[in-house]
């Protein structure tokens, strides 16, 4: 595996705590694996951004923002349109994390604040506004709640369990048995099955389900039929695929999609 890029901003930026990158992505752009100095905030106005680093997906909602740790390799998918609001944090602006990644829901005041740096401008006005704003963002990104868990499916280490993850997120809609999946990568399903558990806390099935859970609230949230989302994901019919988020998340697709819509967002 090549060693990932490390990503700098030049001398010019060095002095500033916070800086701003607005950049506009393509449905399907793959940024490949990378490091930063900076801890990295990934918010998206439009589109899914999916964030892979060693450890774990991260699926992103609209309403959601994913802070990265300092010196964590990650790479990012974008899904449909992506208009990216991102910011590159100075790490000793910032208390260290728990983890490597924390998802964080982005009030009102939170998508104001950063949508506010980039309407700031460059001259000495927006200078100065920017100089009022960044700690305003810094304190709410310090003080904020963790975001909903389902944002976050764990990733395995081993090779070949991961040979298998990465199949099934490009693909998740496959429903090949667990034995088929070992065979492909040259190990017993009695491996397979206990190297999941050990590695991700969950069994392959429950893995799975995760997964496409994960890829339903994406896809929901910006705007695909309930019908077409379940065909997909590989569900049998709505009904089926109805029970399942209901069970995970606590309110049909239907409900889920309403709350989006009042929010303005779908």
């Amino acid at each position: 595996m090549s060693k990932p890029r490390l990503q700098t901003f030049g001398e010019g930026f060095a002095a500033r705590k916070v800086i701003a990158q607005a950049i506009d992505y393509p449905d399907g752009t793959h940024e490949i694996a990378h490091v930063h100095h900076r801890a990295q905030l990934v918010y998206a106005t439009s589109g899914i951004v999916r964030a892979v680093t060693p450890l774990g997906l991260w699926m992103l909602t609209p309403g959601n923002a994913l802070l990265i740790g300092s010196q964590i390799e990650h790479e990012l998918h974008m899904v449909g349109q992506v208009s990216m609001r991102t910011l590159y944090i100075e790490p000793d602006s910032l208390s260290p994390q728990d983890h490597e990644c924390r998802v964080i829901p982005v009030g009102d005041l939170l998508r104001a604040s950063i949508l506010g740096l980039f309407d700031a401008g460059s001259d000495e006005a927006g200078e100065s506004r920017a100089a009022l704003i960044v700690p305003l963002v810094l304190r709410l990104l310090q003080d904020a709640e963790e975001g909903p868990h389902a944002a976050r499916l764990p990733l395995p280490v081993n090779t070949r369990l991961r040979n298998i993850c990465e199949s099934l997120i490009a693909q998740p809609a496959s429903n090949d048995t667990l034995e088929r999946w070992a065979d492909r990568v040259g190990a017993s399903s009695r491996t397979v099955a206990r190297l999941f558990r050990q590695e991700t806390g969950m069994s392959f099935g429950q893995w799975r389900e995760q997964l496409r859970l994960a890829e339903a609230m994406s896809r929901l949230s910006v705007g695909h039929a309930v019908a077409q989302v379940a065909q997909d994901l590989g569900y049998a019919d709505v009904r089926t695929f109805t029970v399942m988020f209901r069970r995970a998340f606590g309110s049909t697709p239907a409900q889920f999609v309403q709350r989006f819509r009042e929010r303005g967002v779908v």
